[in-house]
């Protein structure tokens, strides 16, 4: 039973779906809906995402960076978070778009 209850709470925190708008492993704009990061130590494998100008313009679990004119990336609170991605991701602080901070989210380590 116990073990049963941890695995609903894990499953809970990675409820994050990485799709063809955000988070799938891409080398090309045409693998995604929107645009590719290509891959690089920032985004391992490629990263699917899409133009944001705030977080709203982002997917629920997303935050919108201030990087290449604005994009979504998903958030995070710890490299935990970023499991669900695949090896050489965690989780780290970047400028959010426009100036709205700081903001945690799933990059490259």
């Amino acid at each position: 039973m116990r073990l049963a209850i941890i695995a609903i709470a894990l499953a809970a925190c990675q409820s994050s779906d990485v799709s063809r708008e955000l988070g799938a492993r891409c080398d090309s704009s045409s693998e995604c809906d929107d645009r590719c990061l290509m891959p690089s130590a920032d985004w391992p494998e490629g990263f699917c995402t899409i133009r944001c100008e705030t977080d709203v313009d982002c997917p629920e679990d997303g935050a919108c960076l201030e990087e290449e004119g604005g994009v979504c990336a998903f958030s995070c609170v710890d490299d935990l978070n970023c499991q669900f991605l695949g090896p050489g991701y965690a989780c780290k602080e970047r400028d959010a778009r426009g100036g709205a901070g700081k903001r945690m989210v799933c990059r490259g380590t």
